[in-house]
């Protein structure tokens, strides 16, 4: 008998703890102020056969806020302005001025030739300074096109398409 009252107590002991729990409500707050209703937007409008002439901006970073290309600089040591015309006697500077300089940023210049073909690169270390100016040498380019393009990071952040005579 004593097993049957065990084995009694143990099954009404299981069908005790595996008893359903009702679910816990939820504890709601109540606002000062009435919710503002939902803004419905328009039905998109068909523009397929429309001509739009608007531009979206990117909206990224502020990587640069002043540039300059030329063959001399100024009593700073940087460009102000941009001349795209140059000498082969001309050296061309590059001046970017850029908006943040955060630690172990490399800045670089590249200049290639409009067929896609390297003719000079520099890159220099900025150790937290925000301007920086690079040369190409005189004489480094030979007449043609070019384009020249400055880098903070590896980020384009100047882009110039130049000539030299």
């Amino acid at each position: 008998m004593s097993r049957r009252a065990v084995f009694v107590a143990v099954a009404l002991a299981a069908l005790v703890s595996c008893r359903r729990q009702e679910p816990i409500a939820p504890t709601t707050y109540s606002r000062s102020t009435p919710a503002k209703p939902a803004v419905v937007a328009a039905p998109p409008a068909n523009l397929q056969n429309k001509r739009v002439d608007q531009s979206i901006p990117l909206g990224g970073p502020v990587l640069i806020d002043e540039k300059g290309i030329g063959p001399k600089l100024g009593p700073d040591g940087n460009v102000s302005g941009e001349v795209k015309t140059f000498k082969t006697t001309d050296p061309i500077h590059l001046t970017m001025k850029f908006h943040d300089s955060p630690h172990g940023l490399q800045s670089s210049i590249t200049v290639d030739g409009l067929q896609g073909t390297h003719h000079y690169r520099d890159q220099r270390s900025m150790n937290g300074a925000k301007v920086v100016t690079f040369t190409v040498p005189a004489k480094k380019l030979k007449p043609g096109r070019y384009k020249v393009d400055g880098y903070w990071g590896g980020n384009l952040a100047a882009e110039y398409e130049v000539e030299v005579k």
